[in-house]
């Protein structure tokens, strides 16, 4: 076997670990939601838990929570190459100490002056139970942002080392906490029992499940506070830019609950349901994807072998795009009918579902190039440069704001999730152009988007048929329970549906159908596709 074969099925088994775990915290977030929705529905208490998270958010961000992954592994690996295991372990106990002194003094300040921060919202005009409920459920969130610092050191050398199966973990205790805790909480304390459930998932699937992995690999901190440290510095370097910049992942998480509170009571919950719902998609694709495949792109970074890293990221977006596009197409056609299976429950009334359904094909219009972002980005980042993919998503995030409001103002709560879809295409075509003009060459970028366009039209033709039949059984009673009769209509219209879409791809050549349903169950199992 080849080294390029070898690291192709390392690359494979990676995937399928991380898709595996996605798939299934995705599926565990997707009964928290449906918990939440049980309970809140989208009611002004929900609009106020969703809010919650608007300064954790910004806190967590700008201190480079979210890029420990992306920023710290190569240093890490640069170490570990030279067989300098002393200098790794160091490298990483400055980091922990000088981060977690930061958030020290950072934390007490976020949490007293919460009340003055949210008023910046849309909140300030809400009903004063509303405002004291966010700033409460705020303050309980607040410390878990240092748990997801701690984790994210935790996962990331356990990632250097190509070990992934426990940091694959950490989103699905996330999850379970929270739903523990509105399960075990909620009759007593409401709402608030989900917050408590947040702060208890993150130390659970961050600390508690990480601590012995980074052991098994030779964890070894002491106590080390140098932030002039050379190495610290470069890090301030390469991250700066990631932080500095509104990387539109941060801005669809910031926006809609900043744009959103300014729209009538209940549509912050119900564009959180339809985002996190459309993120399952991203989740399983895009997230597991750019996880699995980046300790490869930094080892070819490493080697400067930049025909290789383009042949690497197209081969992961051709595979993305042949599954995500058609099941996109096909989540549009049958909006209605996901929402109700997720969440018509409890408060969660048809109202909400009328409600909910139309944000979430607005936001589906940039499933893929969400998750397309995800993967383009990746290989900047594995060559340490971090300014360009920064200009550009701050750019493409700044160009969003006039989106935001323009179309909330035109559509309400469904503009909210188009100017998202606009935003995240434009990113992901501008990365992915610049990335091919650099390192991969022109020709091969637009040999891809040729794909990519044929692939996109096959999806539309496959969502069409999707929608006909949808419409044809949509008033015709299968069963008298609403969500049996639901899943029913979604399995009668995608099953043609997706068939259509695997015996287009036949003809056109794009995949055979063998291939495509070999594919598919793949992914349904969470493993997979062969690189």
């Amino acid at each position: 076997m080849t080294q390029q074969q070898s690291d192709s099925r390392s690359i494979s088994i990676a995937a399928m670990i991380m898709m595996a775990s996605v798939f299934l915290s995705r599926i565990a977030g997707a009964f928290r939601e449906m918990a939440l929705a049980n309970l809140g529905g989208t009611s002004s208490e929900m609009d106020a838990y969703v809010a919650a998270f608007l300064i954790p958010e910004l806190l967590n961000h700008f201190l480079a929570g979210g890029f420990l992954s992306v920023t710290f592994i190569p240093i890490f690996q640069k170490y570990l190459a030279k067989n300098d295991n002393n200098g790794a372990w160091n490298t990483f106990s400055n980091m922990i100490t000088v981060g977690s002194a930061a958030f020290v003094i950072l934390l007490p300040l976020a949490v007293v002056f919460a009340p003055q921060i949210l008023s910046l919202t849309g909140f300030r005009n809400r009903d004063p139970e509303t405002f004291a409920l966010a700033v409460r459920l705020t303050r309980i969130i607040l410390p878990a942002q240092i748990i997801f610092y701690w984790g994210a050191f935790l996962m990331a050398v356990q990632y250097a080392h190509k070990k992934f199966f426990l940091p694959a973990l950490s989103p699905l205790c996330y999850n379970i906490g929270i739903i523990a805790g509105g399960i075990l909480l909620s009759p007593s304390m409401g709402i608030e029992g989900f917050a408590w459930g947040v702060l208890g998932g993150a130390i659970v699937g961050n600390v508690v499940v990480q601590l012995p992995g980074a052991l098994r690999i030779g964890l070894r901190y002491r106590f080390r506070f140098s932030p002039l440290d050379p190495e610290f510095i470069h890090y301030i370097k390469i991250t700066i830019p990631l932080v500095a910049g509104l990387g539109m992942t941060f801005s669809n998480e910031i926006f809609f609950r900043f744009f959103a509170s300014f729209l009538e009571s209940g549509s912050v919950a119900s564009v959180n349901y339809a985002l996190r719902t459309m993120l399952i998609l991203v989740g399983v694709f895009g997230q597991a994807s750019g996880v699995a495949f980046y300790p490869y792109l930094t080892k070819l970074a490493a080697e400067k072998a930049y025909w290789k890293m383009s042949e690497l990221l197209n081969n992961m977006l051709s595979k993305i795009a042949l599954y995500l596009l058609p099941l996109t197409g096909i989540m549009m056609a049958l909006a209605p009918q996901v929402i109700m299976i997720l969440y018509e429950h409890g408060r969660f009334t048809r109202e909400s579902t009328n409600e909910t359904a139309p944000i979430l094909v607005m936001y589906l219009i940039g499933a893929f190039a969400s998750s397309a972002s995800i993967l383009a980005a990746r290989p900047f980042y594995a060559l340490q440069k971090t300014l360009l993919p920064m200009i550009v998503s701050t750019l493409v995030s700044l160009l969003s704001i006039p989106l935001y409001y323009f179309f909330g103002r035109q559509m309400g709560a469904k503009g909210i999730g188009l100017a998202s879809g606009v935003a995240m295409t434009l990113q992901f075509i501008v990365l992915y152009v610049l990335w091919g003009k650099s390192y991969g060459g022109f020709d091969a970028v637009k040999k891809e988007v040729v794909k990519l366009i044929k692939i996109i039209i096959v999806s539309a033709i496959g969502a069409g048929v999707c929608f006909v039949i949808r419409e044809l059984f949509d008033n015709i009673t299968i069963v008298d329970n609403m969500r049996i009769q639901a899943i029913l209509i979604c399995i009668i219209a995608s099953v043609p549906a997706l068939t259509f879409v695997f015996i287009l791809y036949e003809i056109l050549g794009l995949q055979k159908i063998k291939d495509s349903i070999g594919g598919l169950l793949r992914r349904r199992n969470a493993t997979a596709v062969p690189l």
